[in-house]
């Protein structure tokens, strides 16, 4: 097993490619449905949001007035298992 020392690497001249970096020409996009996009997509996630945040809150309303988590905690079921 032949063994090369640091010096042998170091002391040969090395000759890097010439790379160049170019960004690749894109064609301008000026749709209706993409500047629609731009306006529809926020107003689309707050409304589902706002579904999801009623959904949320019935079921939070709900279970608060059957009392679901204290019958559960006094059949003996853990807090932690109940989150």
């Amino acid at each position: 097993m032949h063994v090369t020392s640091l010096q042998e690497f170091t002391s040969k001249d090395v000759l890097w490619p010439d790379v160049s970096i170019q960004m690749m020409p894109t064609a301008s996009i000026d749709l209706p449905v993409v500047s629609l996009m731009k306006i529809g997509a926020p107003i689309l996630f707050v409304i589902a949001y706002v579904y999801f945040l009623q959904y949320f809150t019935i079921i939070l309303v709900s279970e608060k007035e059957t009392m679901v988590k204290e019958h559960l905690l006094m059949m003996g079921m853990r807090l932690s298992a109940y989150w």
